[in-house]
């Protein structure tokens, strides 16, 4: 596979929604839904969030949106499948879909394999299908504790998966600004989020200096998170429709202790 498009790209959307002290970050820099060449595409994005419960939270959803080169305007297509689920557009004209609880076992299916997307465009003719492969859930072997030692690190341990293309993961520490302002006001109101690409071989330590940026009594989120990029032409209007996937696994907020 060529040296994927989304490691150069500007940052996309992760995850539809933020709040400071439940759900992790959405800003990646190795998406590229948000780059001006990029005037088409399907995100397929898989999250976990870790809990001290036994059951984790799941959110497993495609966002897509296709927009006229020559004007800038989001137009529609006459259709769009991800897996025999047919997703419609929004009163935007942009395509978002989330699996709800009910369908649990679909979402869970999606993990380290080919999924499969269809798209009609002007006509019936204009259709192009194509498999993307979603890699595999990394929490079966992922834990976290609730402090982190600014001095000693911590250890990260996750499931590789051998049908990774890129062969990497991506970990990133972002910072709970409202949390961490709660709990101690003197602390700063922003603070710029950390990326590391990092093998796919299941382990890394978080070190010292990797946890340099954050002061203690600071919470931080952790994400790790692996995807994979290919792109298709739709053959009447040739439309180049960009195709990303995201498996990613993220801890609760994670308190900085010295």
């Amino acid at each position: 596979m060529r040296k994927p498009l989304l490691l150069i790209l500007s940052a996309g959307c992760l995850i539809s929604c933020h709040k400071d002290n439940a759900v992790p970050a959405n800003n990646w820099t190795w998406f590229g839904t948000q780059n001006k060449a990029v005037y088409n595409y399907v995100l397929i994005n898989a999250n976990q969030v870790l809990t001290n419960t036994e059951s984790d939270e799941l959110h497993v959803g495609v966002s897509a949106a296709f927009i006229d080169s020559n004007n800038n305007q989001i137009t529609v297509v006459r259709a769009l499948t991800v897996n025999n689920q047919v997703i419609m557009p929004g009163s935007d004209s942009t395509y978002n879909f989330s699996y709800g609880s009910d369908q649990s076992a679909n979402a869970l299916q999606l993990f380290g394999s080919q999924v499969n997307v269809t798209i009609r465009g002007a006509d019936e003719t204009d259709t192009v299908s194509s498999s993307i492969y979603l890699p595999k859930q990394l929490s079966s072997s992922t834990t976290y504790q609730d402090n982190i030692s600014r001095k000693n690190g911590m250890d990260l341990k996750w499931a590789p998966d051998p049908y990774n293309a890129w062969g990497n993961v991506q970990v990133q520490l972002f910072y709970f600004a409202q949390l961490s302002r709660k709990s101690d006001s003197s602390l700063p109101q922003k603070i710029n989020t950390v990326n590391l690409t990092v093998p796919d071989n299941g382990s890394y330590h978080l070190s010292s200096a990797d946890l340099g940026s954050f002061p203690v009594k600071a919470f931080i989120g952790i994400t790790i998170a692996r995807g994979t990029q290919k792109d298709a032409i739709l053959p009447y209007s040739r439309k180049r429709i960009y195709y990303f996937t995201s498996a990613s696994v993220s801890t609760p907020p994670v308190r900085i202790s010295p």
